[in-house]
């Protein structure tokens, strides 16, 4: 057993701040002190993590939170003098899973032997092991052998039947764990996962779509990000539902966006439309936000084929167009079907709100850094005269510049 002395406890949460921005907050002060840390409403709480390291594991133990488990967890506070609430607060009172944490720690250890470069998940009691693979758009996971107790206590590997596993989501949510050997230093990494992977219970989820979305919901804390080495997992499509027809939630909002991008230095990089499409399905699982797909039809500057991709500008164009989406449908109505899709629950109303809000949406000006909205320039039926511009250093050109090449484009 590692000394007491040698265990080092802390404990985030991910809460929603500015414009419903899901961040990890380190919480550690109060979990210990077990005193109510303030959040500004009860829907700001995403998720909370226990990391526990010793001297041969670090172990992650994360809970998911629907907004209505949210609601259930986070107390309203009022102080009051005689008859009169004075102040009145929203607090979570953390509380730190000790016993899970050390016994997370110790099926680490008990996996030491059989951990290579693989993943070790257990899923309903069942042991499998997952390999990850790199694809265009980001990693993936492919199932490649299970796991089976031996008499001496050890494990014995055999191959996978088949390509994946699929279950059931249980009425208490999904509990899935993942072992690791850390790449950067000499520890093993234990990940412990409590939630619904933005799915109602009795759906149909795979292994690998929930490992990797499981995974995802600790991407956006650094102490798992950099032991683990692991980046931010595509997720496959999901599963059909167990029964029923598909409601008006199931496919997607799709609509184009007029885009003009540029390279870091202003260079005219491509121009067109890109479709983007509104997942109704699924939320964006590191975010707790819509999840947006973008799809790239735009026509390219042969200058720069080659050279320059489309991934390069894929995260800022999501957020520019989910800003847009904000702006024009009103944040709170795009937080309300947020939810509703992670509850399976989006309605025809709403789908119609969001093709109204999405069309004739205006042009985005961009390089991989940044975008900029530009509103429709008049008619003014006489053509521009084109002039010839000396190419100079990205640091000495405005933005007017670079937007004016863009334009050029």
């Amino acid at each position: 057993m590692t000394p007491t002395s040698r265990i080092k406890e802390e404990f985030y949460l991910r809460r929603a701040v500015g414009d419903d921005v899901p961040l990890f907050v380190d919480a550690t002060r109060y979990a210990r002190d077990r005193t109510p840390y303030p959040l500004s409403a009860k829907r700001a709480l995403k998720a909370t993590c226990a990391v526990r390291t010793d001297d041969e594991v670090v172990a992650f133990s994360l809970r998911d939170y629907t907004a209505r488990q949210a609601e259930r967890e986070v107390e309203q506070v009022e102080n009051t003098v005689g008859t009169t609430t004075v102040t009145r607060s929203t607090v979570l009172r953390p509380r730190m899973p000790r016993a899970t944490l050390r016994e997370l720690a110790e099926a680490a250890r008990a996996f030491s032997a059989v951990l290579g470069d693989e993943l070790i998940v257990e899923l309903e009691g069942d042991l499998y092991v997952l390999a990850v693979t790199d694809g265009r758009d980001g990693a993936g996971l492919d199932l490649v052998g299970r796991l089976a107790g031996t008499v001496g206590g050890g494990h014995a590997r055999t191959a996978a039947a088949d390509t994946d596993a699929e279950f059931k989501i249980p009425t208490s949510g999904v509990r899935l764990r993942v072992f690791l050997r850390s790449p950067v230093r000499r520890r093993l990494v234990a990940y412990a996962f409590s939630g619904y992977l933005a799915r109602r219970p009795g759906e149909l989820e795979t292994l690998t779509r929930a490992t990797a979305l499981a995974l995802n919901s600790a991407h956006e804390l650094a102490a798992f990000r950099l032991l683990s080495g692991l980046g931010r997992f595509e997720t496959p499509p999901a599963p059909g539902h167990v029964a029923g027809e598909p409601g008006p939630s199931s496919g997607g909002v799709a609509f184009p966006v007029p885009v003009r991008l540029a390279t870091g230095d202003g260079t005219p990089a491509a121009r067109g439309d890109v479709v983007a499409e509104i997942d109704l399905d699924r939320l964006d699982p590191v975010t707790g936000g819509l999840l947006i797909h973008l799809r790239d039809e735009l026509t390219w500057n042969p200058a720069v084929v080659g050279s320059v991709r489309f991934e390069s500008y894929r995260q800022v164009l999501r957020e520019a167009i989910g800003g847009l989406i904000d702006a024009s449908f009103g944040a709170g109505a795009v937080r309300d079907i947020a939810y509703d899709i992670m509850l399976g629950d989006v309605d025809r109303v709403a789908v119609a709100g969001l093709r109204a809000a999405t069309a004739g949406l205006p042009v985005l000006e961009g390089t991989p850094e940044r975008v900029e909205v530009r509103p429709p320039q008049p008619e003014t039926g006489r053509p521009e005269t084109a002039r010839p511009e000396a190419v100079r250093p990205a640091s000495s050109r405005t933005d007017a510049e670079i937007a004016g090449a863009l334009r050029k484009l």
